[in-house]
């Protein structure tokens, strides 16, 4: 096994602690992530309506939907995941998702660009608690044979949370503003926040496991991940992969209203339709394969997302160079059910490799890359290559800018590949 030696049992060898189902949690920590996902990604159904308002630039807009979350999102993550490693994480979870909410909410005060921009930080500093902690309770819970399906049954949140973003989020917003949007999904969560609060649980707090649980020094963990080839082939896949996910999710709606001749609310619900149900079907099958493969050869589990990964920058590529509008989005929806799937596989690759004790601080530190890396910069260098293109390019300047994208996606492939040789190489 890969990463830091692994001493002490694993809870998920061992039976889950009486009343404490392991279902009954995973559904409620993938609707904590949906909430996640819906108040990250409602920004983007939003954009054409904040733009108008404030008169802002794409790369302004960049700014705002990527790096003004990720920023505070990232860095506080790996604060509280150390945290989270031996504290109960059903409290950090259900904490963290009440804050989140509350500075959703906040952002529809905003009278300014720099009062959203400060409550979008707001949004990213509660976020950092949910996933780091989320992803130690799931791989304490399911055995690496079902931990790929069990992380891609989590990832199906973000595809629920987007299809309210761009759905609900669309129609919202025509019918009744960016600003009261924002309130209404901030509310949202904080009912969800009350609920989680009487049925969310952590079974390492009543486990005889806890009290063996002794934390690791976060340098030997940080350490023991750069050590790692297979370590650092996921975690550049996986920034690769968000970078260019984020980038698209984060400027379709702009794409389908610009280009496309689409409406806010037609735009939502296309998006929500295959980004939210299509999506999350696709995401679920690619948990089950990948766990599927995995049985007769650990080493060959990042095979199956590199091919997709390969399958996306095909269809991506189609899908924006294409002039006619109907193919175009026929082919758009094909991809949007692929988009999402590397999620799940990727993070329960990583826990696999990791020690149970340092968990939730390898997850953070997953998080810590991809995101300050992949979902700041994805979003920023579309809007920033849409705005240096808009001269000659015209309307067509965010088609010609999405063009990375593809592009990004074959470099994570390439990573996933990697990641699979090295795997084998040292099992061997």
């Amino acid at each position: 096994m890969l990463g830091p030696p692994r001493v002490g049992r694993d809870i998920a060898d061992d039976a889950v602690p009486a009343g404490h189902a392991p279902g009954l949690t995973l559904a409620l920590l993938s609707a904590v992530f949906a909430m996640h996902f819906l108040d990250r990604q409602i920004i983007a159904i939003l954009i054409p309506l904040i733009k108008t308002d404030f008169d802002l630039s794409d790369t302004s807009l960049g700014i705002l939907s990527g790096l003004a979350f990720t920023a505070l999102f990232s860095t506080v993550g790996l604060f509280v995941a150390r945290f989270a490693d031996y504290a109960n994480r059903a409290r950090i979870i259900i904490w963290s998702l009440a804050l989140f909410s509350a500075m959703t909410a906040l952002c529809g005060l905003a009278a300014a660009f720099w009062q959203l921009l400060v409550a979008r930080m707001g949004v990213g500093l509660g976020e950092a608690g949910t996933n780091p902690a989320s992803h130690s309770l799931i791989a304490d819970l399911f055995p690496t044979n079902q931990r790929a399906a069990a992380m891609a049954i989590y990832a199906i949140g973000a595809h629920v949370g987007l299809a309210f973003a761009f759905g609900v989020g669309g129609w919202l917003g025509q019918a009744v503003g960016w600003r009261a949007t924002f309130i209404v999904i901030g509310a949202m969560g904080v009912v969800l926040a009350l609920l989680a609060g009487k049925a969310l649980h952590d079974p390492r707090s009543t486990s005889h496991d806890r009290r063996q649980m002794t934390s690791l020094p976060p340098l030997a963990v940080v350490r023991s991940l750069i050590q790692s080839k297979t370590i650092r082939n996921l975690f550049a896949a996986g920034t690769l992969a968000l970078a260019a996910a984020v980038g698209l999710m984060t400027w379709l709606p702009a794409l389908l209203t610009r280009v496309h001749g689409m409406t806010l609310t037609q735009a939502g619900i296309f998006l929500a339709l295959a980004f939210g149900l299509a999506g999350a079907a696709g995401t679920y099958v690619m948990g089950r394969a990948t766990d599927a493969v995995g049985r007769s050869d650990a080493g060959r589990k990042p095979i199956p997302i590199a091919t997709c990964q390969c399958t996306l920058a095909a269809l991506w590529l189609a899908a924006l160079l294409v002039e006619s509008s109907s193919v175009a989005l026929v082919v758009m929806a094909l991809a949007c059910v692929l988009t999402g799937a590397y999620v799940g596989p990727t993070l329960a690759m990583v826990q696999d490799a990791v020690d149970p004790r340092a968990r939730a601080l390898s997850a953070a530190v997953l998080l810590f890359v991809v995101n300050l890396v992949g979902a700041s910069l994805g979003p920023l260098a579309v809007g920033m290559l849409s705005d240096a293109l808009a001269a000659s390019a015209g309307s067509n300047s965010l088609r010609y800018a999405l063009l990375l994208m593809p592009l990004l996606l074959l470099l994570s492939a390439m990573h996933y590949v990697r990641a699979a040789s090295q795997r084998n190489a040292t099992t061997e």
